[in-house]
């Protein structure tokens, strides 16, 4: 090679250096909807900063979102938005490839308190400035010359059917003015109410009488879907024995009863299983029996569909104390404190390392949770099959399950259960189907061929 031809390319791969780095921090590289993506966790309260571990944690799960929960007088005040308290976090999460929706804090006893509602026009305004600042292109990307990121879903506020004393009217009012603000600045970005309790706690599938209100809002697509919050619990709300406490059972009701025509997306921005005793409320259930269930609680969450039965339907779920251990949050908490496997998480965080790691680049193929409780995934040269094999959430519980539509190159099915890799099976030929015996019932299963 010439010294002139080696200056040359010396030169060109400069310049594609220097072009590479011209628009610098860059949006990380999102793997779209694959399954740790739609994966999250709550609550980076008020912008605060010092949560490291925690983005690090989510990271080293692969998980995808985190709600961002602002109160009043983080998101209004002095009469008017204050967007740029969250320039930091917003930052912090973008470094670590964690997306963040925002959740507007407001409960009914605030009026009290001397802090109101407000009007339409209030929300309008906070809808419209938090958009502009933090869309994909808005002030805040274009500040950091970051590219094709941003926040994209919107959401206030928080279980309003707990109290259920917020005004019902005053409350659509307020979503309406946001909804509209947000899509005067881009009719792309989501908006949905903050996530409800009531059809979990008390069946109450009206929400306590808010989603007929807002379900004119739902329909007209001002306001995108539902977040709806899940917590099994062996006395109130059991996984074993009954659909009725399912996600999807909810979701479908909500519909029904609330007059949501419009086949909408689901959220969730908050699931769990209950660390409480019924026969013995001092002492805690046996970690094994957490994990069993939340894995079950997982692909419930993650498996929702849309009216044809089929379609997915989830766009995030997320589960809640994710970031708080058990001492924190006896009931809830999740976090050991330790983000390397090796040294213990908890039996629940390791059902969400495992269930992440195994579908890392795998999106959903065909869904039936309301017949058969099956989920099929493909991708990453792998298909996996998931089945919830528990009285009322399958059509033939029991302990053997055929498998079909095996890749031809597959030469082993791997078996996992709540506490990991079960049975390995090899495939001598390649075949199409599989019959699978001696399972145990009551458990939600992943079958891997890879």
């Amino acid at each position: 090679m010439s010294s002139q031809i080696f200056k040359g390319t010396i030169v060109t791969l400069l310049i594609l250096l220097l072009l590479s780095y011209s628009d610098a921090p860059k949006s990380p590289d999102r793997k779209g909807f694959d399954i740790p993506s739609l994966l999250g966790s709550g609550n980076f309260t008020n912008g605060d900063t010092n949560v490291v571990e925690d983005l690090e944690f989510l990271q080293s799960l692969r998980l995808g979102w985190a709600r961002v929960n602002l109160y009043p007088n983080w998101y209004y005040k002095d009469g008017a938005p204050t967007p740029q308290t969250i320039d930091s976090i917003v930052a912090m999460m973008f470094e670590h490839n964690i997306t963040p929706m925002l959740l507007f804090e407001y409960y009914g006893n605030y009026e009290s308190k001397g802090i109101p509602i407000g009007d339409y026009d209030k929300w309008y305004s906070i809808g419209r400035q938090f958009a502009e600042r933090f869309r994909p292109g808005g002030t805040w990307a274009q500040m950091y010359h970051v590219r094709d990121w941003g926040i994209t879903v919107y959401s206030a506020f928080n279980e309003p059917d707990v109290e259920a004393s917020i005004d019902r009217q005053a409350y659509r009012q307020a979503l309406e003015g946001l909804a509209d603000g947000v899509h005067s600045v881009d009719s792309s970005l989501k908006v949905i109410p903050g996530g409800f309790s009531s059809q979990n706690a008390f069946k109450d599938w009206t929400l306590k009488g808010y989603g007929p209100v807002i379900a004119p809002l739902i329909n007209s697509g001002k306001l995108d879907g539902l977040d709806l919050h899940t917590y099994f619990d062996l006395q109130y709300t059991p996984i074993s024995g009954t659909y009725s406490s399912s996600v999807q059972y909810a979701f479908d009701q909500v519909k029904a009863r609330s007059g949501i025509t419009r086949d909408i997306p689901f959220y969730t921005t908050e699931f769990n299983v209950k660390d409480r005793n019924p026969t013995n409320p001092s002492s805690s259930l046996p970690p094994e029996q957490l994990a069993n269930y939340f894995l079950t609680a997982i692909w419930d969450s993650l498996g929702v569909v849309k009216n044809d039965g089929h379609s997915p339907a989830t766009r995030f779920a997320m589960p809640f104390s994710l970031l708080l251990t058990p001492e924190e949050d006896p009931w809830y908490g999740l976090f050991s404190g330790k983000t390397d496997a090796s040294t213990g998480l908890t039996a629940r965080a390791n059902v969400l390392r495992m269930v992440s790691k195994l579908t890392s680049g795998m999106y959903f193929e065909y869904l039936d949770p309301k017949v058969t409780g099956t989920y099929v995934l493909s991708g990453s040269f792998k298909k996996v099959w998931v089945w919830q094999n528990r009285k009322g959430w399958t059509n033939q519980p029991g302990t053997e399950f055929t498998i079909s539509g095996i890749p031809s190159y597959a030469t082993k099915i791997y078996i996992y259960r709540w506490s990991g890799l079960w049975k390995t099976i090899g495939l001598k030929q390649s075949v199409a189907s599989y019959r699978i015996t001696g399972l145990v019932p009551e458990e939600t299963y992943m079958f891997v061929a890879e």
